[in-house]
């Protein structure tokens, strides 16, 4: 289809500009407000697990694997002093990851003057991929991400940019995130994987309706349905089908 063939070809144009990176380590900056899961969201990704953190003095760094991608992560304190400080570690930075409390509504406008208008202000992070996490999905009436996104204005933004809500305390939406992000960076890895989910979809979106009791989905998969098909039709017969058996029948 020619509509697949553009697509493939714009994907192939892009690809070969993010490829780049994965020729070296990967440097990201995690911001956000104090006490918002910066450290606790840095140590999940490097460790696994949660670990009980305390507030972030300064900075953190570590380097880890994710999927094909090596990154250096810098999360870095927001608390006093260290605010106007942070414009310093923007320089070389190939990603920032700024997290947002879904249960704290009253400091969103702090989220926008002293974290998201310096980083964007900054020529340093021009070509930077932004990613916007909605920390803390396991609490109750926390916001939307619509209403995170309208409140930021992040509709606004001239970035390649994409919002996740996530829990760093229970890992929840955590890989979602982080393959759109190894993915704006050049990982083959989750290129490849999102290819193929995106074959098994066109698949299932060109097979014609099938009667449960002839395709079961449930028990063949996608392709079985497709290419094994019942030698006879059976199914629930419409009414001229019964008449006509009835007659067959008095006869």
């Amino acid at each position: 289809m020619v509509r697949n063939g553009l697509f493939t070809k714009v994907m192939g144009q892009a690809w070969n500009k993010i490829s780049k990176y994965r020729s070296k380590e990967i440097r990201i900056l995690l911001l956000g407000l104090e006490s918002v899961g910066k450290t606790t969201l840095l140590y999940r990704l490097k460790l696994g697990e949660p670990i009980k953190a305390t507030p972030t003095i300064g900075f953190n760094v570590e380097s880890f694997q994710y999927k094909d991608l090596s990154l250096n992560a810098w999360d870095l304190g927001f608390g006093g002093k260290m605010r106007p400080l942070c414009q310093h570690y923007y320089k070389g930075s190939n990603a920032v990851v700024i997290m947002i409390d879904r249960g704290d509504r009253e400091r969103l406008e702090e989220v926008t003057y002293d974290v998201i208008k310096p980083a964007l202000k900054s020529e340093e992070l021009k070509d930077a991929v932004f990613l916007f996490l909605a920390n803390k999905s396991d609490i109750k009436d926390g916001m939307s991400l619509q209403e995170i996104s309208d409140s930021l204005a992040l509709n606004n933004l001239k970035r390649k940019w994409n919002i996740f809500t996530i829990s760093a305390l229970t890992g929840d939406g955590i890989t979602e995130a982080f393959d759109w992000l190894a993915l704006q960076l050049g990982s083959n890895q989750v290129k490849q994987t999102a290819e193929t989910n995106m074959k098994q979809t066109e698949i299932t979106n060109f097979l014609p309706p099938q009667n449960p009791e002839t395709c079961e989905r449930t028990t063949y998969s996608a392709l079985a349905c497709f290419f094994i098909r019942p030698t006879q039709a059976v199914g629930i017969k419409d009414d001229d089908d019964r008449d006509g058996d009835e007659e067959k029948d008095n006869v």
